[in-house]
């Protein structure tokens, strides 16, 4: 009886921990069409709508793209289909913007638990440093909330200027997210695309396997005593 009491403690604990927390930022593993083998999804798989834009016609431009699932995705600047992605090649998204800069929100009108995008093919600033981006949920109105997250691209093997981000919270208050690169190099022809986005609109499995995780060591503290 003691230890489902300390688990079930364990768990309204955990449960309200998440309940109190904002959306956090997982830094995972893009693919890598370039890869022997290809490495064609990207890590953590969701497990829900996956994108790599493949099936779009190379050089297309969009204002907004709309894609079946019920994701869409905008820029100011406009979008490109390029058939340039180092990750589940050919096709990305490219930010048309004329400076290098980016400025990309990723919608999903149900809401979902996570959202995942890889950064694909982006370049070096003027300056010669590696491009710094800037990714924010969006709640249901549209508005930024919760901590605005900065990753700097590492211009490094085995992929450079890749990689993959998931913004994600123990409920389904995602709306989107919005991806910013104030910097670019239009001389160099830097800008940012993006590929393989990931909508999930259930609970991750990161969530559920860190709630495991927290019982079975409170169980397992239990035993000890």
């Amino acid at each position: 009886m003691k230890t489902q009491l300390l688990l079930c403690s364990a768990g309204l604990l955990l449960m309200t921990t998440f309940a109190n927390a904002g959306p956090v930022l997982l830094t995972g593993t893009p693919s890598d069409s370039y890869n022997s083998p290809a490495i064609d999804t990207p890590s953590p798989n969701l497990g829900g709508i996956l994108i790599n834009f493949d099936s779009l016609t190379p050089f297309t431009a969009y204002s907004t793209y709309n894609d079946p699932s019920g994701v869409s995705i905008y820029s100011p600047d406009g979008l490109v289909v390029y058939p340039y992605s180092t990750e589940s090649g050919p096709n990305e998204l490219f930010d048309n913007s004329v400076d290098g800069s980016a400025d990309i929100d990723i919608d999903y009108a149900p809401g979902a638990t996570a959202i995942g995008v890889g950064i694909a093919d982006s370049d070096i600033t003027a300056g010669g440093s590696p491009v710094t981006i800037y990714l924010q949920a969006l709640n249901s109105s549209g508005a930024g909330f919760g901590t605005l997250f900065s990753v700097t691209l590492p211009e490094t093997d085995p992929n450079p200027g890749n990689g993959y981000f998931v913004i994600e919270d123990t409920t389904p208050d995602i709306y989107g997210v919005q991806i910013t690169q104030p910097v670019g190099n239009s001389a160099l022809y830097s800008g940012l695309a993006i590929d393989d986005v990931q909508v999930a609109p259930e609970p991750s499995s990161f969530v559920l396997l860190t709630a495991a995780a927290a019982l079975f060591g409170a169980f397992r503290m239990r035993q000890r005593a």
